[in-house]
């Protein structure tokens, strides 16, 4: 019983993973430093679940990093129990996209699925990257029987170029799952999915498909 109730813990927080948040909270508690990662927790105003701030550093473009958000298809590849990521919109011009992404939960638990719409852009001068997601409307894609629909999703990931090649990656994240699943159980294990998540982007970054992609819009930072 242990063993897959620990399951059902990491599987809903790679849910969090991905969509990150700007956790909007007042104090933020140092959880786990390893591997070059730090992961830190947070109080969260409008919720009983804890919000976390993850960061590493690791050596690439500024393109590469929106081409691996960009690839649903690697999502599962890095993202901390993925299951699938769907896009339902994207708008080049606009740097806009909507997307569901869908985690599968161990039994008896059911499914979740997120909803979210959002975009990124560039600031000029520092070249920093930032993309924002926030819930979308469900009209874009009704709730389904066998999938619970996560809400009070808001997201922030930002890429912020340090020179000679390296990129600092940060995200701040929330979600409520929804269901009978108790905060207390889920804020104890909250820096674990993060954790995961930023182990496998250090990972997943060198590969050339990333690195040799091109995304209308980045301005590499001069060498």
């Amino acid at each position: 019983m242990r063993v897959a109730e620990h399951a059902w813990k990491r599987v809903l927080l790679g849910l969090v993973c991905w969509v990150g948040l700007q956790a909007h909270a007042d104090d933020w508690d140092l959880a786990m430093d390893q591997q070059q990662v730090q992961v830190w927790k947070g109080v969260q105003q409008d919720s009983a679940i804890k919000a976390f701030r993850a960061r590493t550093v690791v050596r690439s473009s500024l393109a590469a990093l929106v081409a691996l958000f960009y690839d649903v298809d690697a999502a599962p590849d890095w993202i901390d129990h993925c299951q699938r990521v769907l896009t339902l919109r994207r708008d080049e011009a606009q740097h806009s996209y909507v997307l569901l992404m869908e985690t599968h939960m161990p039994w008896p638990l059911a499914n979740r699925d997120t909803l979210m719409q959002g975009h990124w852009w560039q600031d000029p001068k520092t070249l920093v990257v930032h993309l924002e997601a926030r819930d979308a409307d469900p009209a874009l894609y009704p709730p389904r029987a066998s999938f619970i629909r996560t809400r009070q999703l808001r997201s922030d990931w930002t890429f912020r170029p340090l020179g000679h090649g390296w990129v600092e990656v940060t995200t701040e994240g929330h979600v409520d799952p929804r269901g009978h699943l108790p905060a207390w159980a889920i804020n104890i294990v909250l820096q674990e999915a993060p954790y995961n998540t930023m182990r496998n982007l250090q990972r997943i970054i060198h590969e050339k498909r990333f690195q040799s992609a091109h995304i209308a819009g980045v301005i590499e930072p001069r060498s």
